[in-house]
């Protein structure tokens, strides 16, 4: 489990979060770290996630991705969230 910021686009607008991610199994499970502002509890099929892009902007890292009608967009700030789920997202294909 690693904690990380994430910026969630919905059918709302834009929010920022403080979020624990983790892996169980196929899913990727994102949920807030503090709910006094607003409660975030997600699980994201990988088999189901589009449109990812990997990039950096500046000296950041990001990876983002479309979900649900939701897009996700996470920034390592250091936290090696950004190798943690392009391990996930980008895996190593045998050749």
């Amino acid at each position: 489990m690693l904690n990380g910021m994430l910026e969630l686009t919905d059918r709302l607008g834009l929010d920022y979060y403080f979020v624990s991610i983790s892996l169980e199994n196929t899913t990727l499970i994102v949920r807030s770290l503090n709910d006094y502002c607003k409660p975030l509890d997600k699980a994201v099929n990988l088999a189901e996630i589009k449109g990812v892009i990997s990039e950096k902007e500046g000296q950041f890292n990001f990876i983002c991705f479309d979900y649900e009608n939701e897009h996700y967009h996470f920034v390592d700030y250091g936290n090696y969230l950004f190798p943690f789920l392009k391990n996930i997202l980008f895996p190593l294909r045998s050749h």
